[in-house]
């Protein structure tokens, strides 16, 4: 990624920005993300990532109903939005096990 571009969604105006990079992915911060993950396992150290499967999910449902508000361009109710995540997830769980 040797550029990225911000969009303001209410202005429509785009910002293209070129960061210096250390290399590899992402600027070189994959290279440490991917040290830590690998020590973290290695030792066993689920604090070394400084988060859960909890907030990830939170984190991305939240990406998620960003992106489903932009392309509907509607206001999007982060709880509701989860809540119905939830809804389909048990949906497809209990019809996985049904058909099992």
């Amino acid at each position: 990624m040797s550029q990225f571009t911000v969009t303001d969604f209410r202005s429509r105006q785009t910002t293209v920005h070129q960061p210096s990079t250390e290399g590899g992915g992402h600027g070189g911060g994959d290279f440490g993300l991917v040290r830590t993950f690998v020590k973290a396992v290695r030792t066993r150290r689920q604090d070394l990532l400084g988060t859960d499967v909890t907030d990830v999910l939170k984190s991305h449902l939240t990406v998620f109903a960003a992106e489903h508000s932009r392309k509907t361009g509607t206001v999007v109710d982060c709880v509701e939005f989860e809540n119905a995540a939830r809804r389909a997830w048990d949906g497809s769980v209990q019809t996985l096990t049904a058909s099992g």
